[in-house]
């Protein structure tokens, strides 16, 4: 008879077990729980609460108690509702394992829930590089100004960046007027952090003083803050136009045949070209 009365419990409790399953929502640092609600006796009437407990390791029913518990469970729902929780301040990158324990009134538990495991992802990348703060201006010609730079990390000055922006204009560059800088094109791939990098500005006007400044980008998409903005000024190539309307004016004589003047043209007293006067 005992016997019989322990296995009519076991059974009961094998009844009122819930079984886990998992959502896709899974982040850094939270997963969530999806499972179908028992009953408060077996698979009859609405049960009084929920027991979610998780471990790095497997959870077992001789190990539950060292299970860290979550907090915030839902009410239990009638029997075959679907219900869901998700359990948060897990760390990034760390295999858990969870498992569901459901009370009664008196409050009777039930046995272990099935037990499932989930990864959390990598924690995103939220550090922008350093900014560049070494740019430098030189080697001008009529037309191009050379750029000169160490380069920066990805996370800050650790890692390597993924791209960057580097922008000009005839007036100081600034975090406010940075949209509306020209973009240049043929920047380099960003180097380990310290590497010296350049590259040429071409395109520009003769003669001409520009401002330059660069934004660093990592492959998370952060940006660096603007760099020290440098400058410099185009050399002054373009020669006078040549001369083209070059004549020989008209000489005037006075009444006794002498040269009044004459204007690009003779000049009769001196023999030379060029203005006279008698």
């Amino acid at each position: 008879m005992r016997r019989s009365f322990g296995l009519a419990l076991a059974c009961l409790g094998l009844m009122m077990t819930p079984k886990l399953a998992l959502s896709q929502a899974v982040t850094s640092n939270s997963v969530r729980l999806t499972w179908t609600a028992v009953g408060d006796d077996s698979l009859t009437g609405t049960a009084a609460g929920y027991d979610v407990r998780y471990s790095t390791a497997p959870i077992t029913p001789s190990n539950w108690g060292s299970a860290a518990q979550a907090s915030g469970e839902p009410a239990p729902a009638a029997p075959g509702n679907t219900q869901t929780f998700t359990v948060t301040g897990l760390q990034p990158s760390t295999t858990y394992y969870f498992a569901i324990k459901t009370a009664d009134e008196v409050p009777n538990w039930s046995l272990l829930s099935n037990v499932i495991s989930r990864t959390t992802l990598a924690a995103p990348d939220t550090t922008r590089p350093a900014p560049v703060a070494n740019l430098t201006v030189g080697s001008p010609t009529g037309n191009s100004l050379a750029l000169s730079w160490s380069a920066v990390g990805d996370d800050s000055l650790t890692g390597t960046a993924a791209s960057y922006d580097v922008r000009y204009s005839t007036s100081p560059v600034t975090a406010s007027n940075w949209a509306s800088a020209t973009p240049a094109s043929g920047e380099p791939v960003p180097a380990a952090p310290g590497t010296a990098q350049s590259m040429v500005v071409a395109g520009l006007a003769n003669q001409r003083t520009y401002y330059f400044a660069m934004k660093v980008t990592d492959d998370a998409g952060n940006v660096s803050a603007l760099s020290n903005v440098a400058s410099g000024t185009t050399l002054d190539t373009i020669a006078p136009a040549a001369i083209t309307d070059v004549t020989v004016g008209w000489i005037w004589l006075n009444g006794t045949g002498g040269a009044i003047a004459a204007r690009a043209g003779y000049n009769a007293r001196s023999g030379r070209s060029g203005w006279a006067r008698r």
